[in-house]
């Protein structure tokens, strides 16, 4: 009866433990280099967090070329352009990019932006309207009308649930940077 006590205290601590330990993603277009940049902010702190297996996907309108990504890697592992698909049945104006990693050490800072991987498009021009996929919203996997799973899922080695809790700032990419400057007042 004591083994089984401490089993589900245990339990229930890894659950609560859990429950505070999620990282929410965003894409930016970045004018100055002109790159698109993934970003992690965690909700939590860690040395040594040892990111796993994990898939970040990025959806596009219809117009971008046909073609994987061209993806430089940061942080959390070797990311790559794995599964694209375009202009599926069940959303045929967009394209689904699914860039995954293996995973590797990473130090994440609670609430600080971590620069994952940066990508440019084919050709390298900037198109407005990239986002993140958004789980539970975008078109789930279905071998008739959605060829492959594109849910962002962010796992931890040994850690059966995904820390991915949701995406911030996902309106869509613009390319146009706007610097508004306030007129200055005279006497």
């Amino acid at each position: 009866m004591k083994t089984l006590f401490t089993c589900i205290v245990l339990w229930l601590a890894g659950i609560s433990v859990y429950a505070q330990n999620q990282i929410d993603l965003t894409l930016r277009y970045n004018i100055a280099l002109s790159r698109y940049e993934v970003y992690a902010r965690p909700t939590f702190s860690q040395t040594d967090f040892l990111w796993g297996s994990s898939q970040i996907s990025v959806v596009t309108p219809g117009s971008v070329a046909n073609a994987p990504f061209v993806v430089s890697s940061l942080e959390a592992g070797g990311w790559d352009d794995n599964s694209p698909v375009y202009g599926p049945t069940a959303a045929p104006t967009l394209d689904f990019h699914g860039i995954g990693s293996s995973g590797r050490k990473i130090t994440l800072v609670a609430n600080q932006e971590k620069l994952l991987f940066t990508f440019t498009l084919p050709g390298g021009a900037c198109v407005p309207g990239l986002r993140l996929f958004v789980n539970g919203s975008d078109p789930a996997s279905n071998p008739q009308t959605m060829p492959g799973d594109f849910a962002n899922v962010v796992y931890a080695a040994g850690v059966a649930a995904s820390y991915y809790r949701v995406n911030y700032a996902n309106t869509g990419t613009t390319c146009t940077a706007c610097n508004l400057v306030a007129p200055s007042l005279s006497k």
